[in-house]
């Protein structure tokens, strides 16, 4: 794939210019609804979303009847839906109905994901980063998620981007915190000038709330009404998920789990940058993390030593968030190796306090499945939720 220009200026969108700026109307929040059903349980027919929303069926049908001509569903051959009654024609998401651009942006990384509104993830690429100084990774996320638009003819049903970063949010989520060396990425307003600068929809997201959404995301119908994702990676984060919605609090920093350790116990959580440091230590020199997971290894001796070092606060934090929460799922995630995660899973377990020989439910802890980079995936899926769910 050829280079872009050397230098960036809002002129070089992802979209080209003689399409729309943004290409789909505002939905009310009954099309949003059918919309969200639609996806989530295809072929569905109007009766049955009729049932599924309150409404009646003549206003199922006038709200098919938008979704259709804006091109985000279809309808297929009549069938028979139940065992009485007239053929329908149930409903799917149109092939081509909306796609979104996900990205995870790390000091070492960089992760492009194009995903379909189903939740099917395309493409996804990724590359390791010398340098995460903006503007040049901006050049590249161009540079990536046009090649994966022009290969798969998405540009024009394009719903938006979403940037997934490491770091917190400050007052008002206009600004994310970004870690140490990614200086130029913690700046007010960085959603709009993003914006500006790719030319479409931008949402930009903390890595751990992003992943979350991902891994609720990519369970469809089978995921639990509530889950919580830890998210492993340089430092320890996460994110919630509630009602299929994520739960941002009142600052978007719900879910930081490593604000609820004392200081002294923070060195001792589950990150993979206190692996890399304790393979230095046994003797192994990796530079950064992404080093140490291309090269990573399930027999490494010292894996035993991280996970006996981690497993008494990684009890901590599940126990904490098990008492105040009380999710389904506890989802052990993020950029740690998935073998490492269900060691890690297969430990943990909340504090148990029984009263008469019994104790309360605690969620399941699982390790993460997916296959994809959550972070980057689910960025990409908060955009279809901001326009279109």
């Amino acid at each position: 794939m050829p280079n872009q220009p050397s230098s960036f200026h809002p002129s070089m969108p992802l979209r080209p210019s003689p399409l729309p700026a943004e290409p789909f109307r505002a939905l009310s929040a009954n099309e949003r609804m059918v919309l969200g059903l639609i996806r989530r349980h295809a072929p569905i027919s109007r009766a049955e979303l009729a049932r599924r929303c309150g409404l009646t069926i003549p206003s199922i049908s006038r709200i098919a009847e938008a979704l259709l001509n804006d091109g985000l569903i279809a309808a297929e051959e009549k069938v028979m839906m139940g065992r009485m009654g007239q053929p329908s024609l149930p409903l799917v998401l149109a092939p081509d109905a909306a796609f979104a651009i996900g990205v995870a942006v790390r000091p070492d990384s960089l992760v492009v994901t194009l995903s379909h509104l189903s939740g099917a993830v395309r493409a996804q690429l990724r590359e390791s980063l010398a340098d995460p100084a903006r503007e040049a990774v901006e050049r590249r996320i161009v540079d990536l998620a046009t090649g994966l638009l022009d290969a798969h003819g998405a540009a024009p049903r394009l719903c938006g981007m979403g940037i997934a970063l490491s770091g917190f949010f400050l007052e008002g989520q206009e600004q994310i915190n970004a870690p140490l060396g990614m200086e130029d990425w913690a700046i007010d307003r960085l959603e709009s000038l993003m914006r500006t600068r790719m030319g479409v929809p931008v949402v930009i997201e903390n890595d751990g709330n992003a992943a979350a959404i991902g891994e609720h995301d990519q369970r469809g119908a089978e995921a639990p009404s509530s889950m919580a994702c830890l998210y492993v990676d340089r430092g320890l984060g996460g994110g919630m998920v509630v009602d299929g919605r994520l739960m941002r609090g009142a600052h978007g920093n719900a879910g930081e789990f490593t604000g609820m350790l004392p200081p002294e116990t923070r060195p001792l959580r589950p990150t993979l940058e206190l692996l890399r440091r304790m393979l230095e230590e046994d003797g192994l020199i990796v530079p950064t993390i992404a080093a140490m997971l291309d090269q990573f290894d399930e027999s490494w001796p010292t894996l035993d030593r991280w996970l006996d070092t981690v497993t008494p606060v990684t009890n901590a934090v599940f126990s904490a968030a098990a008492a105040l929460l009380d999710p389904q799922e506890v989802v052990i995630g993020g950029r740690i190796p998935p073998a490492l995660a269900r060691r890690l899973a297969d430990r943990v377990a909340c504090y148990t306090v029984p009263v008469r020989t019994k104790d309360r439910p605690f969620p399941r802890i699982t390790a993460s499945l997916s296959r994809d980079d959550t972070a980057a995936f689910g960025a990409g899926m908060m955009c279809f939720q901001r326009y279109l769910l």
